[in-house]
């Protein structure tokens, strides 16, 4: 049976702090656990300053998704930020229509980061030097 390959970036409140970031983060699966949608790779932007303010933010925390699934599973995700507090904004994209999940190469596309995560990790990384 054939999925379709969707990315969702979601905003979430920077006043949340990290227990929002988890609560976000464990919604998504559990969006895609229960309409057996199958998690690519899910990457932690950090806080990023907005192009315009949101909800009284200038910055705002972002997650991207990189998931299989099918109507179904963008509907129960999108539900599940709708009713998620920390959850500001979140917009989800439908990037490959007819893909089988039997041939697709998770672990080829999990190795694939965009280019904000690189830039994410490399600044944690700077970070870690600093303070050890």
């Amino acid at each position: 049976m054939f999925m379709r390959k969707y990315e969702t970036v979601v905003l979430i409140s920077p006043d949340s702090g990290e227990d929002g970031v988890h609560k976000v983060t464990s919604r998504l699966r559990e969006g895609l656990d229960t309409t057996k949608g199958k998690e690519i790779r899910l990457e932690d932007w950090g806080v990023k300053r907005l192009a315009y303010e949101l909800n009284g933010n200038r910055r705002a925390h972002y997650l991207y998704l990189l998931y299989l699934g099918n109507n179904t599973t963008v509907a129960e995700v999108e539900r599940l930020m709708k009713i998620t507090e920390a959850v500001m904004k979140y917009q989800t994209v439908v990037l490959e229509d007819r893909v089988d999940p039997a041939q697709f190469d998770f672990d080829g596309e999990r190795k694939n980061l965009t280019e904000i995560a690189k830039r994410a990790k490399a600044k944690a990384e700077a970070r870690r030097e600093v303070t050890a």
